[in-house]
């Protein structure tokens, strides 16, 4: 036998057995019983190495997947792509680890139906409480998302609401005689109710945020009627005088939001108690203010304003001569009773109604305000007699 056909005959590992059977033997061929014991322990060897593998497989993809909740469950929340991949690629591999491999897959339960709700059922409950996690960071996230739109819509409507009923122009402050931005409301504004006090409620707007002007240069604030007129001169010193030092003045704002505008109401009270007497001028400034809080529903502010304007509307009734500005005595004395009737001082209300509805003059010079006088005084009176 040539070399090279010993050697090619080596190489069959049936061949070398066999050999190596006869060898054992010393040299009779080998039995049928030790060949069939031979092929029996071949398989057997290769249906253990199978199973070692596999059991590796299985095992490195379990130590993946382990890493990659580790990984995810200390994730920050608000990637929210993130952890969809992770799931998805946790859902890939457990799609992988089936029963006949050896793995007990009866350990998959839903903990919590809400946040686990749609795990694939052949999810191992190695991680199931995790995935739990991270469906419920996801669901936290969307939120959160959500919640975001909604307050960027709600910032966009209102500045658009801003954009369509204002407009911005120029106007020399009367104190310090600077040309300086200011914001003016259009005339188109829709009104939906009106209160006893005259407030008006806008549809999509409220425009009481922007009756105050202030100078941007020197930081006067004034209502725009009163901020439009020319300034004694004498008064123009003493405010110049004190601005001067204050540093009061802010830059232009052109859209105000309800904190901004109760700061130029402050402002704008504060300059009336410097140079103005009259108490009917900061007793509009403190009913505008209440609507404002009104607005915004924060009742308890609103309460305090409507005080104020209340106690001012009642000195200005005894000590001011009317009209003041363009407000009459009679719109001054029914203002102030609807203030007492919203604040529920009936026995002041009813002494201010009393004076409209006593005025048979009024029944045709101003019969819309002695109407809703009349209904007031009536509402009052059957208030106060259920006690």
């Amino acid at each position: 036998m040539q070399k090279e056909e010993l050697v090619q005959l080596l190489r069959d590992p049936d061949i070398c057995q066999e050999i190596f059977l006869i060898v054992k033997n010393g040299g009779k061929p080998a039995s049928a019983s030790d060949l069939n014991k031979l092929s029996a322990l071949k398989k057997q060897i290769k249906q253990t190495s199978a199973e070692k593998k596999a059991a590796v497989s299985d095992a490195d993809k379990l130590a993946a997947i382990k890493a990659l909740l580790h990984k995810k469950a200390t994730a920050e929340s608000k990637k929210a792509q993130g952890v969809v991949d992770a799931y998805a690629t946790m859902d890939a591999l457990s799609k992988e680890l089936s029963p006949d491999k050896g793995l007990d897959m009866s350990k998959v339960k839903d903990e919590d139906e809400d946040s686990v709700s749609g795990v694939p059922s052949d999810v191992s409950g190695v991680f199931a409480d995790k995935l739990a996690l991270l469906r419920s960071q996801v669901k936290k996230t969307n939120e959160e998302r959500d919640a975001e739109k909604k307050a960027a819509a709600e910032k966009k409507a209102s500045t658009s609401a801003a954009e369509k009923y204002t407009f911005v122009l120029e106007r020399p402050c009367p104190v310090c005689e600077q040309n300086t931005h200011v914001v003016k409301c259009k005339s188109r504004l829709i009104a939906e109710t009106t209160d006893l006090d005259l407030c008006i409620h806008y549809k999509d707007f409220n425009p009481y945020l922007y009756r105050v002007w202030a100078c941007e240069h020197c930081g006067y604030a004034a209502d725009e009627q009163k901020f439009i007129r020319r300034m004694p001169e004498k008064t123009r010193e003493k405010l110049m005088e004190f601005l001067n030092s204050a540093n009061l003045a802010m830059p232009f704002i052109e859209e105000r939001s309800s904190e901004q505008a109760i700061q130029y109401l402050e402002m704008a009270i504060l300059f009336n108690e410097l140079a103005d007497p009259s108490p009917n001028r900061r007793a509009n400034l403190y009913l505008i203010m209440a609507w404002i809080y009104r607005y915004d529903g924060n009742a308890e502010k609103e309460r305090e304003a409507m005080d104020k304007a209340a106690e001012l509307f009642d000195l200005s009734l005894e000590t001011e001569n009317y009209p003041v500005d363009k407000m009459s005595d009679t719109m001054a004395t029914y203002l102030t009773g609807a203030i007492h009737v919203m604040r529920k001082d009936y026995d002041k209300a009813t002494k201010h109604l009393s004076r409209i509805i006593s005025n048979q003059a009024l029944r045709t010079s101003a019969p819309k305000l002695f109407e809703m006088a009349r209904d007031m005084w009536q509402d009052v009176k059957t208030a106060k007699e259920k006690g």
